[in-house]
């Protein structure tokens, strides 16, 4: 590359220019060739002599170096620090940059940590991290010696990457066929001509829509954006219905529809499925009817459009790449000269992050793309989908069994032993295409895995929390000949209710509190709006968990990995629910559970578990341990009235394992076969505060994980030791206003020690009946 043909930088950011023998050395690889060798692991993120400080919102440090000095870094510094930073107030912020290097050694972004300063030596607000991606030009002595990634092309949709999409597509499927069969959308866009640039509406059991023909179709996924966006943009409504079937011209549509209008014609498919403009916005009938296909709409679509760069409705996704080049030169070997490209990614939330490539960053909820990753409406839109065309940082191109990435001369198989789609391109959920591992027989717990990846997307309508998953939900529930309760599965009830609200930690690691005790109690009497009955994790605005422990330290039922037998422990359970008629799936106006089992009062012997304002141990009164307490409400306050909770028994399971760390720590010996060791409190020196999944003994032999009976059967266990006990579990209640009812506040567990266990408190104890709303 020329000299003229580097970026310009400023004073400043000279620093990119770095000195690589400050922290590496000259290795060879396996073909002989030199390369750039980390010193250690405490040199893979090395810190740049950099230091900024400037004033929010105007910037003016940024904004002069970039009109006196036409820095590229900092006007891409400046670009991406108002886009993340925005909901800062008014103040100084500090800059720092790193370089970072991938576990290899590879050479993979600079990171700029931005923050408010300091406070008590806390960052005030916390800490945003900006990556900005690394790359470089195959074969090139710079790309090679700093290990760089291959650089994209400087036009997202070049017609380059164009032909390539074509071809592939193409090889998979003729031309002549269809992906969609026999079901089309009710309603489609005619893409047209970019000679004509006018577009219409089609309904698709018209004349105008010729079922032999069959033709493809697309959909989009995007982001709608903030409401002020959401609210403007191109979109059908009863009054402009006539005015889509008649046409439009495309540049009146909102720019992520022109955007996906040239990638259909370009790839030659000829209509395309936007939400805003295919289902009727302000028809409530037609808005529940149509949400309820989305099944069907992203399943059958020959390609889904997926956006995560564009972060609205009035921003494209195609057009040139912003980049800057860098000149470089080793010190280490002067002959590696040439430069490195350097592009804005976005906001990550963990450093580890930025050691990964293009396509690692791409297709990870953890992804810098965050507005169409943490979307709820996209969740299901990319996971019912078949192909989708990824426009990340690179453009991607996934099938169910193998996937392209800008750069690649041909497609890439998945590996036999990994997911479908993104799994094979090392995402940590990504995967398309799940209607059958989903309705899968032996496959119940990915539905509550979906869910808890779900809860952790934010949704504009807290009212669309359970339409945005209903297309999931008819593959996972009528595949199976299920009933569906607002979110929660009949066949699966006892494990599906035994969810909890996600223990988030904020920048400096402390725990987020959520909501207090008042306003929980006040936000289930009078919801608003509705979204689903207190027992379902839809009513819960936040990311949930399965499994997690209502205690502290690892005391956590099974009900989504399923380790031992888990059962119900109610006489019955009877489910009203009141739905759309439209979409069963979707929105609901009321929903309650009649439960007929074990309702026993909580007891006033609660001990809070230091740190944490929702945990509390149940004893009776005579300190004998009873159950864990988990409630859904977390901030400190000064008063709680316990004394009007109630603990529901819903299920219970075995643990051989489990089992025996319990009678560890209640001083109580199990008949071992091969070994007859008694566990007694005397003999092992147990640390009341360890995790009860860990403890262990060195003279314990029979409590080895490696030993071949380490998980027998409750029959087996009862062989062996005549007082064994599953474990309980269940839903903590409050009386509603409305009397004879209850809401869910919290969860329990009782392992079988002291007075827990299915056979302790609730043994003797008399059955009634309990409705939950």
């Amino acid at each position: 590359m020329a000299p003229s043909n580097f970026s310009h930088l400023c004073s400043r950011c000279q620093v990119l220019r770095f000195d690589d023998s400050a922290f590496g050395t000259a290795a060879r690889d396996e073909s002989g060739r030199h390369h750039l060798q980390i010193n250690g692991f405490d040199n893979s993120r090395p810190i740049l002599a950099y230091e900024l400080e400037d004033d929010m919102p105007e910037l003016p440090l940024l904004t002069e170096s970039i009109r006196k000095d036409g820095c590229e870094f900092c006007r891409m510094l400046k670009a991406s620090t108002l886009q993340s930073c925005s909901h800062w107030a008014k103040g100084v912020i500090q800059v720092r940059l790193l370089l970072v290097f991938s576990p290899e050694g590879r050479f993979m972004s600079v990171l700029a940590r931005v923050a408010k300063p300091l406070d008590g030596g806390v960052h005030k607000n916390g800490e945003i991290l900006l990556l900005f991606g690394v790359d470089g030009r195959p074969n090139e002595p710079c790309s090679r010696w700093l290990r760089l990634q291959p650089s994209p092309e400087s036009t997202v949709f070049s017609d380059g990457n164009a032909q390539k999409i074509r071809n592939m597509l193409e090889d998979i499927e003729p031309p002549e066929a269809s992906s969609s069969g026999s079901f089309y959308p009710t309603r489609l866009i005619q893409t047209g001509t970019p000679e004509e640039d006018i577009c219409r509406l089609v309904v698709t059991d018209s004349d105008l829509f010729p079922r032999h023909e069959q033709p493809k179709y697309a959909a989009l996924s995007y982001c709608w954006g903030p409401p002020e966006d959401a609210k403007s943009q191109f979109k059908t409504e009863q009054a402009t219905y006539r005015d889509r079937i008649s046409g439009f011209l495309l540049s009146t549509t909102s720019r992520i529809m022109q955007d996906a209008v040239e990638v259909c014609r370009s790839l030659g498919i000829p209509y395309l499925w936007v939400d805003a403009v295919c289902i009727i916005q302000d028809d409530k009938d037609d808005w529940e009817r149509e949400s309820a296909d989305m099944t069907n709409v992203y399943k059958n679509a020959h390609l889904t459009i997926c956006t995560p760069t564009s972060t609205s409705c009035r921003e494209g996704f195609l057009g040139e790449r912003t980049s800057a080049a860098i000149s470089f030169r080793s010190r280490i070997n002067p002959d590696n000269v040439g430069s490195y490209m350097i592009r804005p990614c976005g906001a990550i939330s963990d450093p580890r992050i930025a050691e990964g490539d293009y396509e690692r960053i791409d297709n990870s909820d953890t992804s810098p793309h965050t507005n169409w990753w943490k979307r709820g409406w996209t969740f299901q839109e990319l996971a019912l989908s078949t192909r989708v065309l990824l426009f990340g940082t690179k453009l991607h191109l996934v099938f169910e069994d193998k996937f392209w990435s800008e750069g690649d001369e041909e497609m890439t198989e998945s590996a036999g032993d990994e997911p479908p789609g993104f799994g094979g391109m090392g995402g940590m959920f990504a995967v398309i295409s799940v209607a059958d591992a989903l309705s899968a027989e032996d496959n119940e717990h990915m539905w509550m895995s979906m869910v808890e990846q779900y809860t952790a997307r934010q949704l504009t309508f807290e009212s669309d929390k359970l339409p945005a998953m209903s297309g999931l939900a008819k593959i996972a529930v009528l595949g199976r000949e299920d009933m569906y309760l607002a979110g929660i599965r009949k066949e699966f009830l006892h494990r599906d209710l035994l969810w909890t609200p996600a223990m988030d930690t904020d920048a400096q690691g402390r725990r987020e509190s959520k909501v207090s005790f008042d306003s929980l109690l006040a936000s289930l009497n009078a919801p608003n709006p509705y979204i689903a009955p207190s027992w379902s994790w839809a009513r819960w605005q936040g990311k949930i968990r399965f499994d997690e422990s209502p205690a502290p330290f690892g005391d956590h039922v099974p009900v989504m990995k399923y380790e031992g037998c888990v059962e119900t422990a109610y006489e019955e359970v009877k489910a009203l629910m009141t739905t759309s008629k439209l979409n069963p799936f979707g929105q609901v106006t009321a929903g309650s559970l009649r439960l007929t089992g074990k309702v026993v009062p909580v007891l006033p012997q609660l001990e809070l578990q230091e740190g944490l304002e929702n945990h509390r141990e149940m004893c009776d009164e005579t300190g004998k341990y009873i159950a864990n307490l988990t409630f859904d409400w977390d901030e400190p306050q000064g008063w709680v009235p316990f004394e009007r909770l109630s603990l529901a028994l819903v299920g219970s399971y075995w643990s051989w394992q489990g089992y025996k760390t319990a009678k560890l720590y209640d001083g109580v010996s199990t008949d071992d076969d091969a070994n007859s060791v008694e566990y007694m409190e005397d003999d092992v020196d147990v640390d009341d505060d360890a995790d009860m999944d860990m403890v262990s003994s060195e003279e314990d032999e029979s409590m080895d994980t490696s030993s071949e009976d380490d998980e027998i059967s409750f029959e087996e266990a009862l062989a062996r030791d005549k007082d064994a006990d599953r474990f309980a579990y269940g839903l903590v209640l409050h009386p509603a206003e409305v009397e004879g009812k209850f809401f869910r506040v919290g969860i329990f567990s009782s392992w079988p020690k002291g007075k827990g266990g299915l056979k302790g408190h609730f043994d003797g104890q008399s059955t009634r009946t309990v409705e939950i709303v």
